[in-house]
């Protein structure tokens, strides 16, 4: 790990011990001892546990947009992108469960307000995606692909909420799969959905 610089290393170790402990058990001592590292160098970079809490979960925000990034520079079907994408979210997300993130939003609010405005800002990326594939042939024609994704990142924001799952007892990464696979059915063509088959094939 010597190529990656000391910050990175503690906001990459940091996020790993958030999905482990939560924000609420999360201590600078305790990831101190995680990266075998003094607090008074993670101090250096964070003068306080909420600077490092935010910058973590930017950190996260930014994880999620090298996804889009990744997968729309090196996957060329539109219709396998979006899979892909969603996927890959879905496994982050699965990693923590429901009562890390309902202590996440309860404690942190304003961080949780900026997660929801990062979420709604990944409409465009979205917007791309869809109308490449209805240009291909992959998503319906009678489409309105700037309707539909405005919905779609609208559902995803206000109803996968931590209380939500605990209210229906529902995993994570199982129910945002299946929302996908929902959505996906509905939006792709024959062609786009035997695309998105072959893919799952691999």
């Amino acid at each position: 790990m010597s190529h990656i610089s000391p910050k990175d290393q503690i906001l990459s170790e940091g996020f790993e011990s958030v999905i482990d402990s939560g924000v609420r058990s999360f201590t600078v001592e305790a990831l101190s001892q995680r990266l075998a590292m003094s607090k008074k160098t993670i101090y250096k970079f964070f003068p306080t546990k909420d600077n490092l809490i935010h910058a973590i979960l930017k950190f996260a925000m930014n994880r999620v947009e090298s996804i889009f990034e990744s997968v729309m520079a090196n996957e060329p079907n539109p219709a396998v992108q979006f899979i892909k994408i969603m996927e890959k979210i879905s496994k982050i997300m699965g990693k923590t469960s429901v009562h890390r993130l309902v202590e996440l939003k309860s404690q942190y609010p304003m961080i949780w307000r900026e997660i929801e405005q990062f979420r709604l800002s990944r409409v465009d990326k979205f917007y791309d995606i869809l109308i490449k594939g209805q240009e291909e042939g992959l998503v319906r024609n009678e489409i309105d692909v700037k309707m539909t994704v405005i919905i779609y990142i609208n559902i995803v924001n206000t109803t996968f909420q931590p209380e939500f799952f605990i209210k229906y007892d529902l995993s994570v990464k199982n129910t945002i799969q299946g929302f996908v696979d929902i959505v996906a059915r509905g939006i792709f063509t024959k062609k786009g959905m035997k695309a998105i088959e072959k893919y799952y094939e691999r």
